[in-house]
């Protein structure tokens, strides 16, 4: 027979595995609404490199706890081209979010429009604008401040498509990012 002691040892050491290996509860939403708004670096390159500053509108609906639909606003200038770049994609990313830092990654499509700014439209001069398709990889973190709102780092990588008469380009922002949650 074992002593009392013994046995509010081993109580007490069930009770504590018992803790240790209790799974907690995901805090992952489906149907959960994201708004927001960044501001930060971009990167338009290809035929040349012409870094600027722009900044980004998105709008996201959580499919799953997993998958996002996602809709974003970019605009963004780029004084040593002259080039105004505006543009819009959707798409859907993959979250992992059931944690309080939440990465994602994912796959959108989108138009965007080129716009220079210096002499253009004139005879044996550039086109004022240039209307590209893009294909874009967006990625990114976010830290959960509370369960309404989130900052974060996002980035993302877009090829433009040519158009008749020009090269493809390549795209790149990196933004710090602030969005409201709701409907958890």
């Amino acid at each position: 027979m074992r002593s009392r002691p013994a046995l509010l040892s081993a109580a007490a050491t069930a009770a504590a595995l018992a803790a240790l290996l209790a799974t907690e509860q995901a805090a992952a939403f489906e149907r959960q609404w994201h708004a927001g708004a960044s501001f930060g670096y971009a990167l338009l390159a290809d035929p040349g490199t012409y870094p600027g500053f722009g900044g980004r509108l998105h709008a996201a609906y959580g499919l799953t706890d997993a998958f996002n639909a996602v809709v974003e606003f970019d605009m963004a200038s780029h004084p040593g081209g002259n080039y105004l770049v505006l543009g819009g994609s959707g798409g859907i990313t993959y979250v992992v979010d059931i944690l309080q830092w939440v990465p994602y990654f994912g796959l959108e499509v989108g138009a965007y429009d080129l716009m220079f700014a210096g002499a253009c439209g004139g005879g044996g001069e550039p086109s004022c604008h240039s209307a590209k398709l893009g294909l874009a990889v967006p990625f990114g973190v976010d830290y959960a401040v509370t369960r309404g709102f989130a900052i974060g780092a996002a980035g993302k990588y877009t090829m433009l498509f040519p158009g008749l008469d020009d090269p493809f380009a390549s795209y790149f922002t990196a933004y710090a990012r602030a969005e409201f949650i709701w409907g958890y």
